[in-house]
């Protein structure tokens, strides 16, 4: 280790030492103060740090503030974000689909979470986000496992394994007919009509008619919003 590699190192640790003598007297203020939750937090702190490249950790109560947010993010949306760099690009589009949404700026980042669930699949899909989108992309895999694990008490298993099926030929080979969903699936009409009905219900498919002639009536379409 060469003069300038010493020097750097001891200013790298009294950088650390004020870092640390910071995130003690902020925990200390917020009534969270214990060796154990210091320690923790310095060490998620400073992976943050790591996995994002922040040159420092200076002022302490930004950072810790930003991190606070990225767990919040976290715990909303697990077991989905795995890294740092995960929860900050989720970060940047959440409060993007804030502002297209138009919804408070006043409301903390998990409630906006709940806000944006609250929304229509149809209605978040007309944002026109980018389909390399990381949060749209955990919002319909938690949807479609919502889908999944829905079960009627008082219908056959047949309602619940029909929508799956629809649902998956939809997103595959959509948009199509009924007749020609009828053929593919070889399932009654009267049966094809009640589950489209109910993805239609829940916002997973839409519907719109199209003419493939110039004669005869419009026919219409099934398309999966997924």
């Amino acid at each position: 280790m060469n003069y300038v590699d010493v020097i750097s190192s001891e200013m790298d640790k009294e950088r650390e030492k004020t870092e640390l003598k910071d995130l003690k007297r902020l925990l200390e203020m917020k009534g969270e103060f214990s060796e154990d939750f210091v320690v923790e937090t310095w060490n998620s702190l400073k992976k943050m740090q790591e996995e994002l490249e922040l040159p420092s950790l200076y002022p302490m109560k930004y950072h810790y503030y930003f991190y606070t947010r990225l767990v919040e993010i976290k715990n909303a949306l697990s077991p989905f974000p795995t890294d740092f760099k995960q929860l900050d690009q989720l970060y940047v589009e959440i409060n993007v689909f804030r502002d297209m949404l138009k919804l408070p700026t006043t409301s903390s980042i998990s409630e906006v979470i709940c806000l944006i669930r609250k929304k229509s699949l149809e209605e978040i899909m007309s944002l026109e986000i980018g389909s390399d989108s990381l949060f749209l992309k955990i919002l319909l895999i938690q949807l479609t496992k919502k889908i999944s694990d829905y079960s009627i008490d008082d219908k056959p298993a047949l309602v619940h394994n029909l929508d799956k099926q629809l649902l998956e030929i939809l997103i595959s080979y959509g948009p199509l007919t009924r007749p020609e969903l009828v053929e593919v699936t070889k399932v009654a009409r009267s049966s094809i009509y009640d589950s489209l009905r109910r993805l239609e219900f829940k916002g997973l498919i839409t519907k719109h008619s199209d003419k493939r002639s110039n004669m005869g009536r419009p026919m219409t379409f099934f398309d999966a919003l997924i």
